[in-house]
């Protein structure tokens, strides 16, 4: 959790959409039959269709739990609590049901994920974002205060 916490920062929150990614891919792999994980990622830049994809992942998420014994959780109540402005509340729940069906899924034997080169990648490319803003803000603030004199 806290490395979901941390490179979310980190990156500007372009991490978040690596996340998506790589757990529809996975669960898409549970479900052995699709792979839509592409498309429903770049469809989270799309106001109200975002709201669906998640849907889609924490109802597919949900179904692969109680599969595999693991309690149901309210699928409509995180996407409620999600449009009403507590996403990352729902996303960092979500975050822990998602570890917890991987640690079942794989007997015990689910360890903290290396850091790949993707995730320093993503990492990397929002540091740079928030260096350019960070400059950008800087260039502003010296133009303002030196035509004011």
């Amino acid at each position: 959790m806290g490395r979901a916490v941390l490179f979310t920062i980190l990156s500007f929150g372009i991490w978040t959409f690596y996340w998506f990614y790589r757990n529809r891919k996975l669960l898409d792999g549970e479900y052995g039959d699709r792979d839509d994980s592409v498309l429903h990622t770049c469809g989270l830049l799309v106001p109200v269709l975002n709201f669906v994809i998640t849907y889609w992942l924490w109802r597919d998420l949900n179904d692969l739990r109680m599969r595999h014994g693991l309690a149901e959780f309210s699928v409509a109540g995180y996407l409620v609590g999600t449009i009403l402005g507590l996403g990352p509340v729902f996303y960092g729940l979500a975050l822990g049901h998602t570890n917890e069906y991987w640690d079942v899924r794989t007997n015990g034997a689910a360890l903290d994920a290396p850091v790949t080169g993707g995730e320093r990648l993503i990492v990397g490319i929002g540091l740079a974002f928030i260096l350019l803003w960070a400059l950008i803000l800087a260039l502003v603030i010296v133009v303002v205060s030196l035509s004011g004199n």
